[in-house]
């Protein structure tokens, strides 16, 4: 039963260390989608932004394309 022990243990523990890196790189993932989803909310406000300057400079088409844009954008990003 001990020389099983012996044998079984460091199985056991390179499994769990198998999990850990496997479980840090599904975490490393998440953040770098979740980062993404941010610069994807900062893009979609710089498009809020320039849909408004269009808007006082009297260009209407552009506005509404920025806009589309931003509403893409927010969307994508509350998707990820």
């Amino acid at each position: 039963m001990k020389k099983i022990m012996l044998v079984a243990a460091p199985l056991v523990l390179g499994l769990a260390a198998c999990d850990g890196a496997a479980e840090e790189a599904g975490e490393q993932a998440d953040d770098v989608a979740e980062m993404e989803a941010e610069v994807m909310d900062a893009e979609a406000g710089v498009a809020e932004a320039e849909a408004e300057l269009a808007d006082e400079m009297g260009n209407e088409a552009m506005e509404a394309e920025l806009e589309a844009e931003a509403e893409n954008l927010e969307e994508t990003a509350d998707e990820i």
